[in-house]
């Protein structure tokens, strides 16, 4: 029977909290979820892809970005040196399980599809697979919005810093990338994803969906996008396909 455990990641600042879901059978595949810029660990879209990928055969990973959600790391230097850090300490914490067969696919929303992007493609040790969910391509607006949003206020020190890079235009071309987006999100444009489709290499997948919006609330396009994104990761090696 699956389970599932809270558990603190350890950081360079002291710990971060995460939520695993184990299947049955370890050691098993890893998806790693990383949220979007003001999401955290439990939003209703990656609870759900915890409870389904874990019966696919996957072990899941939840985990908040510092100063998301359950939270309290002081973010460092700049948003993306800090939230690159924290992804760099949850993978490691994953690798070194004993639940952990090796294979690590990273499954990110918005913010959180662009740090998977940069940090496939740093890794000295494969990801297996990336899935990017409506993702940008430039960070334009973000750092804008550092100095405007009252709500991003509220996770970011004073004079907070965007970091680099601003943009993937000189991103490594990562293998293995699916990239869902809707072509009515009014936040980041489906532009960017085709941009970050050209840009990735092979194999890879664009999907587009019609009247799909940035959070993908409507329940059947967030359902279609579990349901190819797991048939990615089943493609990939990331799950047993148990369902």
């Amino acid at each position: 029977m699956s389970s599932v455990h809270a558990v603190p990641v350890p950081t360079p600042d002291g710990f971060i909290p995460a939520v695993v879901h184990l299947p049955t059978r370890i050691p098993a595949p890893v998806v790693v979820c990383c949220h979007g810029l003001l999401s955290y660990k439990g939003s209703s879209k990656f609870a759900a892809i915890g409870e389904e990928y874990c019966r696919a055969g996957s072990v899941v990973v939840r985990f908040d970005f510092s100063g998301c959600g359950e939270s309290k790391v002081i973010q460092r230097e700049s948003l993306l040196f800090s939230r690159l850090r924290d992804l760099r300490s949850v993978v490691d914490y994953v690798r070194n399980q004993s639940w952990s067969s090796g294979a690590i696919g990273l499954l990110g929303s918005s913010l959180g599809g662009y740090l998977s992007l940069l940090y496939a493609a740093e890794s000295c040790h494969p990801i297996q697979a990336v899935v990017c969910w409506a993702t940008p391509f430039d960070l334009s607006r973000i750092k804008g919005a550092l100095t405007q949003s009252e709500e991003l206020k509220q996770i970011v020190p004073p004079d907070f810093q965007l970091g680099n890079p601003v943009n993937l235009m000189d991103l490594a071309p990562v293998p293995r990338v699916l990239i869902i987006h809707g072509q009515q999100d009014q936040t980041v444009s489906w532009n960017d994803a085709v941009a970050i489709y050209r840009r990735v290499g092979e194999p890879k997948r664009l999907i587009l969906m019609e009247t799909a919006d940035h959070r993908l609330l409507d329940p059947h396009w967030r359902e279609m996008a579990m349901k190819l994104s797991l048939e990615w990761f089943l493609e990939q090696g990331l799950c047993s396909d148990t369902i």
